[in-house]
């Protein structure tokens, strides 16, 4: 499901953050309460925002019971910024979810996660090559678009969380114009967005230029995220300039 109007104007895509993290989250600093984002959002001037915490393979299902406790936290807040409490889904090998599909099914926003290799129970490829993490990845992406699960992909592709190389950029550089095309297409048929993903950006700027530019081409929709863990990472705006820099 698409939540807004298809635009690749970055000073557009800032007023939304669809990809926040709160205190649920383990990686999310202290102060990410609810009822605090919200404030910060507002104060911000946005007009949109997500929360979207982890769900974790040991706690199955666990982020349905989350989104209610979230929406009893800000019930009565009045705000003009929309919120969606959703939830930074895994798939975490191919054909592999975290959570049942009724789970996602509960959340406002299925942000999927499809390369969050550092965790000790995600697979790999059998062969540990550029290439082989290239095609793997778009065989677990494949597989949720195929599965109607998500709404978006969270940091697509970052090779990051690789360590399997001196240079994770490596992988990146491995995918082809005509895979991130093909792949972008498919998603987009299916009404799944592609994030842009402000850490991701700035740590691979050159894929993230040729993503950017490709899904342009493409005709995707584009959702921004600043990934945030602390109140100071809400506002996408203060990332503008450095964004249209590498993505334009």
């Amino acid at each position: 499901m698409f939540l807004h109007e298809k635009t690749y104007d970055i000073d557009e895509l800032v007023r939304h953050n669809l990809h926040i993290h709160t205190r649920f989250s383990r990686c999310a600093n202290p102060e990410m309460i609810a009822r605090d984002i919200v404030k910060t959002a507002e104060n911000a001037g946005l007009e949109m925002i997500a929360m979207t915490d982890h769900n974790y393979i040991f706690k199955q299902n666990a982020v349905a019971q989350q989104r209610y406790d979230i929406l009893r936290e800000i019930a009565d807040m009045e705000t003009n910024v929309k919120v969606y409490v959703g939830a930074e889904l895994s798939a975490y090998g191919i054909g592999k979810f975290a959570d049942d599909i009724a789970c996602d099914n509960s959340l406002d926003y299925r942000l999927y996660t499809i390369n969050h290799y550092h965790q000790d129970y995600w697979e790999h490829p059998e062969n540990k090559t550029p290439r082989a993490y290239v095609e793997h990845m778009l065989a677990i992406a494949d597989c949720v678009i195929e599965s109607g699960r998500a709404d978006c992909f969270a940091h697509p592709f970052m090779a990051g969380y690789i360590h399997a190389f001196k240079d994770f950029k490596d992988v990146t550089r491995a995918f082809t114009d005509n895979e991130l095309g093909d792949i972008m297409q498919k998603a987009n048929e299916h009404q799944i967005a592609w994030e842009i993903n402000v850490p991701a950006v700035m740590g691979d700027p050159e894929f993230h230029r040729r993503y950017f530019q490709i899904g342009k081409e493409v005709g995707v929709t584009f959702n921004m995220g600043t990934d945030a863990h602390k109140l100071c990472n809400i506002d996408p705006k203060q990332f503008a300039d450095k964004l249209k820099e590498i993505l334009y």
